[in-house]
């Protein structure tokens, strides 16, 4: 009984293989290298076990494996184009051939590079074995290396090749040979084939997760961007109450810097290592407006770049001109020389050397032929080169982030001209001596539009005070239109006829209807009579106008009276009715309009409910001025965002 080996098997004697007397023992050895290459999970690992262990149970003194490789960068290849040497460590080479990457074997595994007219070549070509034994075809099939015999065998899988086996020696095999290079040929393919549907697989479950990753934050990107002001019906921000027009443009750019911070976080891994985001504000100055580290912990480190990168005058010579022209910039690795020409200050471009940058993405942020910011996305040197499918995404991303920005950019221009146009209409009240009067209009939030909302005040000559108040029906430039016509022409007759307030809505209805002024508005008309030691006198008549309401000097706050007429505008002979009330020293008279009071949740009892709360909890040094008791009702009583204008009118008596 022949001795076993310590693997299990019988030992094989000594000459045993296709040139020898033990063929049994090369079988043995094929099966081991068979079963080896079930656990090979690269082409480089099932190369070197068949060149390497299974070619020299042929015979062979030489040999090379060609597999088909569409790519031409397969993934187990280094980055610049070499092959992974053999196992034992000796240097190693590939070639790239039109569709197939060699490995050549030499000696003990050496792996070198090879001429394109090899027999493995052939065999991979026509999927037929290749086979001489004569010199002169020796020669033709494997030029420039001695050789007695050379021959190969396709690789293939599922009735398809793959690649190719070739096999040479240096003196003439016998007939086992080729029994034994088929076995090994069929057991190759079979690696070669299990490997490629890992890789197949492994690719198809990347590009899957990143599809959905990329997916993932485009749907992200319009739920985020819908909050910046002016890109979506029912957004916005509220001014502070008695702004400037300066002052109430931050909250606005808060919002857009509070949307584009978070964009900046949410296209970082999925789309590059870091971000940056930049803006044009409306001085048409760059500003940083968000960063990200796909490492939380150095995104101080790409803010520092940020401003860097917008504190340069041209905000970088070469990406400026591409952004001016609103193309994508590609940069796949980028170099020295394109560094220093896109950013020429030694500051910005040591703080972007520092963050390792790799691929490069400038992406313009706009619409039409306007720029209104730029996306900068880098990758890092581990993680190569953006795809062709992040690019993409990248300018989708980059598409709807700037019709957002541009959309917020021309909102706010409109809402400017808005609000300059209606305050324009809006004098600043007469000084009333013995009395304190302040007034707000606020405009609505969410809207860039112009609205009726209105109020005055005026002397009549015969010195009373006249306090007015009133709303145009509407919310467009037909609203404010009709409001700076009516307001004229209330304030006219009340100065001209100095008649009480029940006669000034009359005349001022039946003016409308000869004057053909179509609107129809509510309005309280107010006159303040001087009583003297006694205090004043309020007599007001109201067309449909909410009720006015008094503080009085001790904290109490009431409705003076909830009687009133019809709006003004609806039938011109309609009978104005007056009423009135004293008002003593410390007492306010607030008057205001329906956009302080109503909301979509709540009616306009609720609101004078809610108004004469906060007015009766207010301390006396609030109730003593008018100013800050108007801050606060505002405030109080409609907090941004508005849906509503708002004018509001106080008068305290002192």
């Amino acid at each position: 009984m022949p001795r076993q080996s310590g693997r299990g098997r019988p030992a094989p004697r000594r000459g045993t293989g296709p040139t020898g007397d033990g063929g049994d023992g090369a079988a043995w050895d094929l099966l081991e290298v068979a079963t080896a290459l079930v656990g090979a999970s690269t082409h480089a690992e099932v190369v070197r076990r068949v060149l390497g262990a299974g070619l020299p149970l042929t015979g062979a003194t030489g040999g090379a494996v060609l597999l088909r490789e569409p790519d031409r960068a397969p993934a187990d290849a280094p980055a610049d184009g070499r092959a992974v040497g053999p196992a034992d460590g000796q240097r190693g080479g590939a070639s790239r051939g039109p569709g197939l990457r060699r490995w050549v074997g030499e000696g003990a595994g050496e792996l070198l590079d090879v001429g394109d007219g090899c027999a493995g070549a052939r065999a991979a070509a026509t999927g037929r074995a290749v086979a001489a034994v004569e010199p002169g075809d020796v020669d033709r099939l494997a030029p420039g290396v001695r050789a007695a015999a050379v021959a190969a065998l396709p690789l293939r899988s599922g009735g398809e090749v793959v690649g190719a086996l070739e096999a040479r020696w240096d003196a003439a095999p016998d007939g086992r040979a080729a029994v034994l290079l088929e076995a090994l040929a069929a057991v190759a393919a079979q690696a070669v084939a299990r490997v490629d549907a890992d890789r197949a697989r492994t690719r198809a479950l990347a590009a899957a997760q990143g599809a959905g990753d990329r997916l993932a934050v485009l749907s992200e990107v319009g739920r985020l961007l819908a909050a910046v002001p002016g890109s979506a019906p029912g957004t916005g921000t509220s001014p502070r109450a008695g702004a400037g027009a300066g002052e109430e443009e931050v909250p606005e750019r808060a919002a857009v810097d509070r949307s584009v911070g978070a964009l900046a976080r949410l296209v970082v891994p999925a789309l590059a290592d870091w971000c940056v985001v930049t803006v044009v504000d409306d001085a048409g100055r760059w500003r940083d407006s968000g960063a990200a580290h796909r490492e939380p912990g150095r995104t101080p480190e790409v803010d520092g770049f940020a401003r860097a990168l917008v504190a340069m005058p041209s905000m970088g010579s070469a990406l400026a001109g591409e952004l001016r022209y609103r193309r994508t910039v590609v940069v796949p690795r980028i170099s020295e020389a394109e560094l220093a020409a896109a950013l020429p200050e030694p500051g910005a471009a040591a703080a972007f050397r520092a963050l390792d940058p790799c691929g490069v993405l400038v992406l313009p942020l706009g619409v039409r032929d306007r720029v209104v910011g730029s996306l900068l996305l880098v990758t890092e040197t581990a993680r190569g080169p953006h795809t062709g499918a992040e690019v993409e995404a990248a300018e989708e991303v980059a598409r709807r982030a700037g019709a957002a920005l541009d959309s917020a950019a021309l909102f706010r221009a409109q809402k400017r001209l808005a609000e300059g146009l209606q305050r324009s209409m809006l004098t600043p009240p007469a000084r009333l001596p013995g009395l304190d009067v302040a007034v707000r209009y606020e405009p609505a939030s969410r809207r860039a539009e112009v609205g009726g909302d209105w109020y005055d005040v005026l002397v009549q000559p015969s010195g009373s005070p006249v306090v007015v108040i009133g709303d145009v029906m509407g919310h467009d430039v037909e609203a404010a239109a009709g409001m700076g016509q009516l307001r004229s022409l209330l304030r006219g007759i009340a100065y001209t006829t100095d008649e009480p307030p029940e006669e000034v809505l009359a005349r001022t209805d039946a003016a409308m209807a000869g004057l053909g002024l179509a609107t129809t508005a509510t309005a309280l008309v107010g006159r303040l009579d001087d009583l003297g030691p006694r205090g004043w006198r309020l007599v007001w008549s109201n067309a449909g106008h909410p009720p006015p309401v008094v503080l009085r000097a001790d904290g109490r706050a009431e409705v003076a009276g909830t009687e009133h007429d019809l709006l003004l505008g609806v039938r011109p002979t309609t009978v104005r009715t007056p009423a009135s009330l004293l008002l003593g020293a410390g007492d306010v008279l607030v008057l205001c309009t329906d956009g302080l009071l109503e909301r979509r949740d709540q009616g306009l009892d609720v609101g004078i409910e809610t108004l004469l709360r906060v007015l009766a909890q207010q301390p006396a040094d609030v109730r003593a001025s008018a100013q800050r008791l108007c801050d606060v009702v505002l405030a109080a009583c409609a907090p941004g965002p508005r849906e509503d204008d708002v004018a509001l009118v106080a008068v305290r008596v002192r």
